[in-house]
């Protein structure tokens, strides 16, 4: 069973390739993101080239999405019906009621629109063809008014595609709870955060790409982990016993979502309407009630596979394809190899291998980026990918434009010294000798990871990297326990311990970056000299098991400072002085 998600669109320009707009679009499965595809323009052909290379990736007509999800694209819904037949499209449900509300504000009092927009709620969300009749009905008698309104709610959406949207019609349909793009539209924004301009080349939208489905995955591994390794106190009875860590936490709060139903319903079938059983593969509320009576637990085979997906390996179908992964012959010959050379000879030949079963142990680094040392900087903006705005945005803009000031140059001087001030309060806390060789100071987010922040960013990534650095850092120690273990006094559990998180956002001081225990692990991973500034305690680490190389000096010495006895910065230091 697969699961498709929306579509977005944000745009790149090209420097590299001239000025014209090539579009970005992002498809989502229940498991993974499946790829992202370049288009110069959105022509149902080119939509039907992209979803092809998408129906290539399915190594079965089993395995081919059953349900999609876009926005009204009228291209891209002729292309689905073209490359995927057999599934079924919904209407992203979002989009939909932004553009109704869009409109009701163009055509409804304002005293109204609060009304008229709850009712059209309650046809959306309406989950009998009486319901939905009803509610239809009342909407007409309350709009009759504004026959404009009601015509454009019925001819765009309702009349030929209720379907699609509808909970009556799409709770027939296993969707699995995706009823919009969300997911997509959330992919753009982080890509964008990656990117951060449209204009580059290529390989600085792979490398963002890259790094921005590398920290999805860290934070899935993490969310997996916590799954398979706790049990929430809510579900620890006998009657969740079957399902503990082997299925996702969303799926427990479903469950316990019908269980509240339980009190409602019973084991009335008709009053249950069973359609989580439909759209989700959960049991619902009238059969937990039967399991309850007989003093049964909730078995596992009542749940659909997708909730008990714990992993994101997967594993070979078969015995012939494990064959062509069989690398014993060629390990032999590399245990061979090693035992009749010297041991420098085993160190260059196992840092090669290295290089390419662990390509983040890689000395090669990126070219350091051009720093302006005259002039004021220009105000960075946060985003610079621009997309075509939605017509419900040209509404908003539109009514908001009144109320939107400009901020006055006095503000922006406010907090350029602001800026200034807080980064002078930084370097007081470092040692006056110092002082004279820290060129820059530079803030990261204060969240508990602000370690990792800072050094994610002297890497060459963005900040939002940090789970990956906890991620690598964790990996490292984890290949090496021999050689940690008497870095940290046989305290290794405990600082891989600290590595680990099971949310996102602020995180507890038991989680935070600590040194000296993690600096030695950094400079053996990354390959670097790191250098750690505070009020009372400076210290350098170098990596255990070779030396940064003399060429990229500069961009193998990174440092951050420890300030407010609770909070990493990066610091940036002169080069090419005599310290």
């Amino acid at each position: 069973m697969g699961l498709c998600g929306g579509f977005g669109i944000p745009k790149l320009r090209f420097g590299n390739y001239g000025t014209e707009e090539k579009v970005v679009r992002v498809l989502d499965t229940e498991e993974s993101r499946v790829g992202f595809a370049y288009l110069e323009k959105e022509p149902q052909d080119n939509f039907i080239w992209a979803f092809e290379k998408v129906r290539m990736l399915f190594k079965s007509e089993s395995l081919i999405s059953k349900v999609i999800v876009t926005d009204r694209d009228l291209a891209m819904m002729n292309a689905i019906s073209v490359v995927f037949p057999t599934s079924i499209h919904l209407l992203c449900r979002f989009h939909i009621e932004k553009n109704v509300g869009a409109r009701c504000k163009q055509y409804v009092k304002k005293d109204r629109q609060e009304e008229v927009m709850d009712l059209w709620k309650k046809i959306v969300y309406s989950t009998s063809v009486e319901e939905y009749d009803h509610h239809l009905q009342q909407f007409e008698i309350l709009c009759a008014d504004i026959i404009l309104f009601v015509d454009y709610v019925k001819d765009s959406w309702l009349t030929p595609y209720k379907e699609r949207f509808v909970n009556v019609w799409t709770n027939r349909v296993m969707h699995l709870g995706n009823t919009t793009s969300n997911r997509v539209e959330s992919a753009h924004w982080r890509l964008k955060n990656m990117l951060q301009t449209s204009f580059g080349d290529l390989c600085k939208s792979w490398d963002a790409v890259n790094m921005m489905l590398k920290n999805q995955i860290c934070i899935i591994q993490s969310s997996f982990q916590k799954t398979i390794k706790d049990v929430e106190h809510g579900y620890n009875s006998q009657f969740f016993q079957n399902l503990h860590h082997c299925v996702s936490r969303k799926c427990m709060k479903l469950i316990d979502n019908q269980l509240e139903r339980v009190k409602i319903v019973g084991t009335n079938k008709t009053e249950c309407g069973c359609s989580i059983r439909t759209t989700h593969g959960l049991p619902c509320a009238c059969e937990l009630a039967k399991l309850q009576i007989n003093g049964n637990a909730i078995p596992l085979d009542s749940i659909h596979d997708f909730w008990k997906q714990l992993s994101i390996a997967h594993e070979l179908e078969d015995e012939e394809s494990l064959s062509d992964y069989d690398f014993s012959e060629e390990l032999e010959a590399m245990k061979a190899y090693m035992k009749t050379h010297d041991i420098i000879s085993q160190r260059i030949f196992k840092a090669k291998v290295r290089e390419v079963v662990f390509p983040h142990t890689t000395s090669i680094l990126a070219p350091p980026e051009k720093v302006r040392t005259k002039g004021a900087g220009k105000k960075k903006k946060e985003f610079d990918t621009p997309r075509d705005p939605s017509y419900w945005e040209y509404v908003d803009a539109s009514q908001e434009s009144a109320k939107a000031r400009q901020p006055s140059q006095s503000s922006q001087r406010s907090a350029r010294q602001q800026s200034q001030s807080s980064q002078h309060s930084f370097k007081t806390q470092f040692p006056t000798y110092i002082r004279p060789y820290i060129e820059d100071i530079v803030d990261v987010v204060a969240d508990g990871n602000c370690g990792f922040r800072a050094i994610a960013a002297l890497l060459g990534w963005t900040e939002e990297s940090w789970a990956l650095v906890r991620s690598q850092l964790d990996k490292e120690i984890g290949l090496h326990k021999d050689v940690y273990s008497n870095v940290f006094d046989d305290n290794v559990e405990s600082v891989r311990n600290s590595l680990k998180i099971s949310k996102l956002g602020a995180q507890g001081k038991d989680k935070w970056m600590s040194l000296p225990d993690l600096g030695y692990v950094i400079a053996t991973l990354y390959n670097v000299i790191l250098v750690s500034l505070s009020r009372n305690l400076n210290m350098t680490f170098f990596p255990l098991n070779k030396s940064p190389s003399k060429e990229t000096f500069g961009q193998s010495l990174l440092a951050i400072g420890f300030v407010n006895e609770n909070h990493w910065v990066q610091v940036k230091l002169m080069l090419n002085v005599v310290y």
